[in-house]
Order: C-alpha cells, then structure tokens, then sequence
C-alpha cells in the first residue's frame, strides 16, 4: 500500500523534490522514506517524477525504499512489421509412383523406396518447366520429401527447369537453398503381407476419418498434422533470412499439401475430410497479396482439391494467418 501510495504521489506532483536524495539523472539509490517526504519544498516535475522500485521494513518497523528518477525511464519498443521476403510458395506433388499404378507395391516394396514410373518423370519435367515460367529471374528455395519418389521427381523437376531457362536464354543463378527434411515425408500407412490387407485397411480409414484414423505400425493424419506444424513453425524462423521475393517450392507427397493447407488455413477436421489430394505432378501455389503479408491459393487448387470457395472470398479463411507462417491455431472456423 505504501509502495502504491509513494507511486501515485509521484504521478500527481505530491511528492517533495527527490533531487537531493538521488546522486543524479537516471540513477538509483537507496534511502529512507521518512527523507523523502522530508526533502526540499519544491515539486517534482512529471518527466523526472521518481519511479518505487523497491520497499521493505526492517525488524525496528522502520520503512525503506528503493527509488529511481524518471529520467531513467525508457520508451517502450514498438514492434514493427517486416516485409514479407517470400513471395509464392509452390507444393509440387511427386510424379506418379509405382504405389498409384499398383497398390500391391507397398507388400512388396517399403514406402520411402517406392520410385516413380515414365509418367512421373515426364510430369515432374513438366513441372520443372512450369516453376521456371512462374519465377522468371526471381530467387528459388527448394524443400523435399526424402522419399525415393520425391528424390526422383526432384531431380526431374530440376532438369526441367534448367531446360527452360537455357531455351529462353535465362542468364545468373537464382536458386538460392536446396533442402532436404524429413517432416515433408508422406503418412506411414504401415507394414502389409498381401494387397487384400492394404485395401482393408484403406476402406477403414474412409469410414474412420483421414484425420484420426492410425494405420497398424503407422500414422494417423494427426501426426502428419504435427510434423506439418513443426516445419511450419522453424520455417517462420528461417523465411525472414530469404532474400526479397524468394519462391519456396517444397516438392512432397499428397497428404502432406492438403495438411498443409488444413494448417494453413486452419480449416477444421470435417473440411479436411472433404478435401481430396492434387493430382500427380500437379503445382499448388499460394500467392502473396500485394497489399498486405497473406497469402491466397490459386483457384485451379481450390478446385482439384474440392475446397469451399469461401477459401478466396475477400473476408475468407486467406486472411487467417497472413505473416504468422508457423503461429499456432486459434481454432478453426466453420465454412
């Protein structure tokens, strides 16, 4: 109370001069508080008025205080928005793999070692073209899955980027990160003696939820939806590294970019449930909007993936995490 009362003394011009007692602008001192009130008659003024740090009795019942001048007081810092370096972010799903011609694969053939077939290269080129006619000039960062398919889609994509820039006379490098990282992976669905077993699996994870449902010895989409969070929270960290403009085109599976875009835009369990995967060797892009940090999704997106088209509407759900690339969901909103 007295500590509150000294304080509020200070902001009213009631208490003495403290010029004596303090040994100058800014400092701190340790006194009596019978010699504070005791001080000359003059008032304090409001800019120096002093600011209770500290107050205790000693065993005699005798009050003391620490106090320190105004003058010491800084103004507060002010958080200032940053321009957002990254300007698309590009999902390129893997070239088709020997896992979507023949579901049997996964019996025969682990998950991660699962290659792409011709169709898968020759669509991974395709898209290596399409990002090459997108960025122009402009910086490129690459993320991928470490899965075999992604590997090899990568290295596709590549070369069809470098095909395009050298037909179109594209001079300099502007790839500026290659990164491979193990949370882009795609759901562990397990581990199978026969393909009757793998379908059996998959019908009971359509009736169960996408969302929720485990696979034996595998993950649930929950957990992708983890692993999705986490790249997301360390890529707000390293973005504000990239140079201006910076393209990230993270090359992963199907489940991984409809997470990414249920975290995104922190779409609820039943949206995502809706949601189907882009097709193979297909490019989802969000856009950085001119006239703020958020981004939006491109339409042709919107529609493979059967999304609601409130997704894009001036006052939707592209506005729910603007520059907080990683920030933690606040709860998802109804469509």
């Amino acid at each position: 109370m007295f500590r509150w009362t000294l304080q509020l003394a200070c902001r009213n011009k009631k208490l003495k001069d403290v010029g004596g007692i303090l040994a100058g602008e800014g400092s701190t001192k340790r006194t009596d508080a019978t010699d504070v009130f005791a001080s000359a008659s003059s008032s304090v003024d409001l800019e120096n008025a002093a600011i209770v740090t500290h107050t205790e009795r000693d065993n005699n019942g005798k009050m003391s205080i620490t106090i320190r001048s105004g003058g010491s007081r800084r103004a507060p810092k002010i958080p200032t928005q940053t321009a957002e370096p990254v300007k698309r972010i590009m999902f390129v799903r893997s070239g088709k793999s020997l896992a979507n011609v023949d579901i049997g694969t996964y019996v025969t053939t682990p998950d991660w070692r699962i290659p792409i077939v011709q169709e898968g290269v020759e669509e991974s080129y395709r898209a290596g073209r399409r990002v090459a006619e997108i960025v122009g000039n402009e910086p490129v960062y690459y993320y991928f899955s470490p899965y075999l398919r992604c590997r090899q889609s990568f290295k596709h994509l590549l070369r069809g980027f470098d095909d395009y820039r050298t037909e179109n006379q594209m001079e300099g490098e502007h790839i500026v990160g290659v990164r491979e990282d193990v949370r882009l992976r795609d759901g562990d669905i397990g581990r199978y003696k026969t393909r009757e077993e793998v379908l059996q699996h998959l019908q009971e994870r359509e009736v169960y939820g996408k969302f929720y449902y485990r696979f034996p010895h595998g993950e649930s989409g929950a957990d992708v939806c983890d692993r999705v969070t986490s790249f997301l929270d360390a890529f707000q960290r390293e973005r504000l590294d990239f140079p201006m403009d910076t393209n990230v085109v993270i090359v992963t599976h199907g489940q991984t970019i409809r997470m990414f875009v249920k975290r995104w835009f922190h779409l609820t369990v039943d949206t995502y449930h809706s949601m189907v995967s882009p097709p193979t060797g297909s490019i989802s892009t969000l856009t950085r909007m001119h006239h703020r940090s958020c981004f939006r999704l491109d339409n042709q997106c919107v529609e493979l993936m059967e999304l609601p088209l409130s997704l894009n509407e001036y006052n939707g759900y592209k506005y729910r995490n603007k520059q907080l690339l990683g920030s933690m969901s606040t709860g998802a909103p109804f469509m």
